[in-house]
């Protein structure tokens, strides 16, 4: 089973995006942070195998987040915006 991790500012989106996840038998959408803080702490404690990142976040941008993923876990990450 595919573990992911979620960290998406925008509740609405979070919902979304997680909803749709979690349709997949072999995903399991194993936490989600509204913030970088927040989710960088919840990756090194669920070790996912996947994390979506979005790339603003209110604390830190998704490009520094990913930076301290890569830094600290083996986990691939996968940074998208809602954003136009």
């Amino acid at each position: 089973m595919l573990k992911i991790v979620i960290v998406e500012p925008e509740t609405f989106t979070l919902l979304g995006i997680k909803g749709a996840i979690e349709q997949s038998p072999d995903i399991e959408v194993t936490g989600d942070a509204t913030s970088g803080k927040l989710g960088f702490q919840l990756i090194e404690q669920t070790n996912p195998d996947v994390v979506l990142v979005d790339l603003l976040l209110p604390d830190m941008s998704g490009l520094e987040l990913t930076s301290s993923i890569k830094r600290k876990t083996n986990s691939k990450v996968v940074i998208f915006t809602n954003q136009t």
